[in-house]
């Protein structure tokens, strides 16, 4: 028998008698009808409902009259300064439409107009930027819209502050200013991974790793080594979320280099434990033993690892190993790996590995051995919330128990008749004989 494995009306109308329109006859609307209905006296709550909503409506517009004013008033004050470049930018933040529209990782409600305070802030941070642009002022440039890039990271508004951010890296590598370069990237970076926008985030991280090697910077290349795990990580689970299998191990393989480079083991472990799965997917029985045995190894080594997925990876080890035709060794790996478990950890894990050993031991028809894991597999599972786990023990263990006893039974029928015939007779319990 099978052993159940456990890892992770038409509507109708009723007659037109019983709709209040008598048989045969439909009911009729006339223009009549239709005139007294719309002349019916509206009420004083009504009237006073609708007055309401047009004073709203009166009061918005003015407001937005209001507000397109004060934007002409400041766009033109930045002409009569001399601030050209100034006024471009303003123009293009205020009345255009290329970074209005919501972004995947912005906050609802981040495409209204700026209030008063952001517009005057903006306009002087852009004043600022110009008067020292003209007087060659890198740092202050810089300065001035790194300010406004992250007063609008905070608003929410992370294309505008994709914007400056932008402006900075221009500015910085125009310069060859390197320090700002560096920032301008991982800042850039940081915004990318905040809309979702995993490529363009990869890029900036990547250039900022390239310009720390350039220069021998290790601190930096740590950082950024960092950041592009995070980043590798996230394209790799979407790439296989997509069901980009080649594409995900390739993402998979880059986060496991960086995160080595950074010394992130929780990264590290994570990724090769996602590749296990992914080549046991693809029946590569020799690369899922490695990747997951390199899981199972940082999980021992490092506490901070996340050990919920340990018991997945050594059952599956242990399948693999029964793949290759080494049952023995999956029995041993499964028992040491409970031995190591201690009883106030998650359980899911040894619930996994005693109902996968149950099975290893009932395939290879020792039944007792395969009784005394599903007992274990049983009294774990009544602890656990998962229903699944609890009906997989039962039945499992009535299979083995049942084999069992069908093994004294036949040995009664092959071996003892008398003591088969008085049960017969007599009913004797059968585990009284």
């Amino acid at each position: 028998m099978a052993m159940a494995g456990y890892q992770t009306g038409e509507l109708k109308l009723p007659p037109l008698s019983s709709r209040g329109a008598s048989p045969g006859r439909p009911q009729t609307f006339s223009p009549q009808d239709r005139s007294l209905t719309s002349q019916e006296k509206r009420t004083f709550k009504e009237k006073l409902h609708d007055a309401i909503l047009q004073a709203e409506e009166a009061e918005m517009q003015a407001m937005r009259e209001a507000q397109s004013q004060d934007k002409k008033s400041l766009a033109i004050s930045m002409l009569v300064e001399g601030r050209p470049q100034a006024f471009v930018d303003f123009f293009a933040l205020t009345h255009t439409t290329a970074l209005s529209p919501q972004g995947p990782g912005e906050e609802a409600g981040t495409s209204a107009e700026l209030p008063q305070d952001s517009l005057l802030m903006l306009k002087s941070q852009l004043v600022k930027a110009d008067a020292a642009r003209k007087a060659g002022n890198v740092e202050e440039v810089y300065g001035a819209y790194k300010h406004l890039a992250k007063y609008f990271a905070q608003l929410g508004r992370l294309r505008t502050a994709e914007f400056f951010f932008k402006q900075c890296l221009y500015i910085s590598r125009d310069a060859g200013w390197l320090p700002g370069e560096l920032e301008a990237n991982l800042a850039l970076g940081v915004v990318y991974e905040e809309l979702h926008d995993t490529a363009s985030a990869i890029a900036c991280h990547e250039r900022r790793l390239e310009l720390a090697n350039e220069n021998e910077l290790q601190a930096e290349a740590e950082t950024a080594y960092h950041s592009l795990t995070t980043v590798y990580m996230g394209q790799a689970e979407e790439r296989e979320a997509a069901g980009d299998v080649q594409g995900s191990l390739d993402s998979y393989n880059r986060c496991l280099r960086a995160a080595d480079r950074a010394g992130d083991a929780v990264a590290l472990a994570k990724a090769n434990f996602r590749m296990g799965m992914q080549y046991y997917g693809q029946e590569k029985w020799s690369d899922t033993m490695y990747f997951l045995r390199r899981y199972i190894e940082l999980s021992l080594a490092n506490p901070e690892v996340d050990r919920s997925m340990e018991g997945v990876a050594h059952t599956t080890y242990a399948q693999c190993l029964q793949k290759v035709g080494d049952a023995p060794a999956a029995i041993s790996s499964l028992e040491s790996y409970l031995e190591t478990m201690s009883r106030g950890a998650d359980q899911s894990g040894p619930a996994i590995a005693c109902c996968s050993l149950g099975i290893l031991y009932y395939n290879q028809g020792r039944c007792e051995q395969a009784v005394t894991y599903f007992e274990r597999f049983f009294e774990i599972a009544r602890g656990l919330p998962d229903k699944r786990a609890l009906d997989a023990a039962r039945f499992n263990l009535g299979v083995a128990r049942g084999a069992v006893r069908l093994q004294a039974y036949m040995g009664l029928v092959n071996d003892d008749l008398p003591k088969l015939i008085a049960w017969k007779n007599a009913r004797v319990p059968f585990s009284d004989i």
